[in-house]
């Protein structure tokens, strides 16, 4: 990775300085309409809601997402949605939680350094994966 000095996009960014303050300024100075919670966790909503966490001191970076379950639905074809989405998705992780509603999330790796722009596409990869899971929805299972 080649620092590019005279575009603030390629700065490399570390784990020691990521953490909500940072990720809140990169994307809002990426004209993203990012807002925190009552408790200071930071999340986009575009047609749905985004979660993004720093997690292990900076090592990483969480995008998540988080969608209620059709209740008329067992636990079992809702576990078969996650796990097709796991499987033909790779880099996008499904999960069915303990209330049994369905979430998505993706793991960005900081460790070693990362370039701002970087983690912006990352953020954008991320919604438009969830957004093509969302359409192979094809038993409802998401309500």
């Amino acid at each position: 990775m080649t620092e590019n000095p005279s575009n603030p996009a390629d700065e490399i960014v570390y784990p020691e300085q990521i953490n909500t303050d940072f990720l809140m300024a990169l994307f809002q100075n990426a004209y993203l309409k990012v807002s925190r919670d009552d408790v200071g966790d930071i999340f986009l909503k575009e047609n749905f809601t985004t979660w993004i966490f720093p997690q292990e001191d900076g090592l990483q970076i969480r995008f998540m997402a988080q969608f209620k379950a059709n209740l008329d639905l067992p636990r079992i074809p809702k576990l078969e949605y996650a796990n097709m989405i796991c499987d033909r998705m790779k880099l996008l992780r499904a999960y069915v939680d303990a209330d049994d509603d369905i979430g998505f999330d993706y793991h960005l790796l900081v460790e070693g350094g990362i370039t701002k722009r970087n983690i912006v596409f990352a953020l954008r990869t991320f919604i438009n994966y969830v957004q093509v899971a969302l359409q192979r929805d094809t038993e409802n299972v998401i309500s």
